[in-house]
């Protein structure tokens, strides 16, 4: 049984601590948050400790896995200290909120022999693996994604590293996945549709991206903060004498709802995977990712 700690209690933290009592190789033994009383209020609810103090927890020699679930703003923090403790790390994308110390991070990880995961979690929802497998069997030759969030905070999207870090962290992955290939080039459309108050704190509400990737295949994409039918989220592909889109397998109860509903078991899917393999789960993906996302805003900030 592995013993585990949740760290951040958000919506998706509280989701992976029911991940961890779903699966049979781990047990909640931890949850942490700054704000104390959410941290007693969550531990209470699932039956489970917390402290003020995060060292004490981390110390503990028994507590082997750590979920990074907290702002994008605090995983350089948490990921150092875990790794100084030699513990087995799932983190939350991204990895970090910029790139700054991002091949020191990588080093360490390697040097120390970390078990690591970047939770690149719609890799594992239902609809996204009845794409992919659809497009295994295609030539691709266009792939169009929309992403479009109800009634989000600005101040949420600064500290998870603004519209392209956190947003589109999944959809650069999801791109060269879907794909089968890396960027080779990309434009990007911002400032001019990015709404005062996000300019304001250096981030922007709306962005399109339109990236080829290496083998020819052309990504179109359409970001946005802003949409008044609720969360909207489609993947269009289109190819030699073929179309078909994500949506089509979808839930359609769904479609609308908040991202940690419509995608919930997909959390669950991923965090399994990476427990069931020896080896890092989708940290190369990440990184790469990472990169993917710091060039889509130098270029935006450049406009």
């Amino acid at each position: 049984m592995i013993k585990s700690c949740v760290i951040g209690l958000s919506k998706v933290g509280k989701i992976h601590c029911e991940s961890l009592l779903k699966l049979k190789k781990t047990s909640l033994n931890y949850v942490f948050d700054t704000n104390h009383e959410l941290s007693k209020s969550v531990s209470k609810k699932f039956k489970c400790k917390t402290s003020k103090n995060f060292d004490e927890i981390i110390k503990k020699s028994e507590i082997k896995l750590f979920i990074i679930s907290s702002p994008t703003s605090t995983h350089e923090y948490y990921i150092k200290k875990l790794i100084k403790y030699k513990k087995i790390i799932y983190c939350e994308k991204p990895i970090l909120k910029n790139n700054k110390n991002l091949k020191k991070i990588h080093n360490s990880i390697k040097k120390n022999k970390i078990k690591f995961c970047v939770g690149l979690n719609r890799r594992f929802a239902e609809e996204y693996v009845h794409l992919k497998k659809i497009l295994n069997r295609k030539r691709v030759k266009i792939i169009q994604i929309i992403s479009k969030s109800a009634n989000h905070n600005i101040n949420l999207s600064t500290r998870n590293g603004g519209l392209f870090f956190d947003k589109g962290f999944h959809f650069f992955d999801l791109a060269c996945w879907l794909g089968k290939s890396k960027p080779h080039q990309m434009i990007v459309i911002s400032r001019s549709i990015s709404s005062n108050d996000f300019l304001k704190k250096n981030d922007f509400s709306d962005a399109i991206i339109n990236m080829k990737l290496k083998n020819g295949v052309n990504v179109e994409m359409i970001f946005s903060r802003k949409n008044r039918e609720g969360n909207l989220e489609n993947v269009k592909v289109y190819g030699d004498k073929f179309f078909t889109e994500l949506n089509k397998y979808a839930d359609k109860k769904n479609l609308y709802k908040d991202f940690s509903i419509r995608y919930k078991n997909s959390y669950f899917e991923c965090l399994k995977k990476f427990l069931d393999n020896k080896k890092n789960l989708l940290l190369e993906e990440g990184l790469l990712t990472q990169k993917i996302c710091a060039e889509a805003l130098s270029k935006a900030n450049i406009q």
